[in-house]
């Protein structure tokens, strides 16, 4: 299984770990940033005013020292997310045009489509090798997490393809 600390540590190395948590503290709603801001400062005896203050960096490598902490399961989803759709959005893009599934920049606008198959991701991942193999692999697997059941099937296998190479 893919969830967010084993995708936040085994697929993505520091320097993306890095932007794909600076991406929560710059794009999450407010409110999510205020409350990993006061878990933050909870969990390290810090004010939340300190918190609030530190530079986008310093907060995302705060957060990147918790990656195991189940109460920042939301952040570091929202993390995924947010790096994506605001980082990655040509990479994203590409992978639905392949799959044939309506977005906007990269992000699904319609309820009813049908997840690609195994196969079909499979395929995306080696005819876009444009992009890094290290980013489709995060990709994929947070997109099996974020969006559910049928995309985990499809998705998965193909993270775990792409992981043992990323090891290799």
């Amino acid at each position: 299984m893919w969830d967010t600390k084993r995708i936040l540590k085994e697929l993505a190395d520091a320097p993306l770990r890095r932007k794909i948590l600076s991406a929560f503290w710059r794009y999450a709603e407010p409110h999510a940033r205020l409350l990993a801001a006061a878990q933050l400062a909870k969990t390290m005896h810090f004010r939340e005013e300190t918190i609030r203050k530190m530079p986008l960096e310093k907060k995302a490598d705060l957060l990147a020292g918790r990656i195991g902490a189940p109460e920042f399961g939301e952040a570091f989803a929202m993390a995924l997310m947010q790096y994506h759709t605001h980082n990655q959005p040509e990479m994203l893009a590409a992978f639905l045009d392949s799959w044939g599934i309506p977005h906007e920049n990269g992000s699904i606008e319609i309820d009813d489509y049908t997840p690609p198959t195994v196969d079909a991701v499979r395929d995306a991942a080696t005819k876009l090798e444009q992009f890094n193999a290290r980013d489709v692999a995060v990709y994929l697997a947070a997109a099996g997490l974020l969006m559910g059941d049928q995309w985990r099937e499809s998705t998965w296998p193909v993270v775990d393809e792409l992981a043992a190479k990323l090891d290799a």
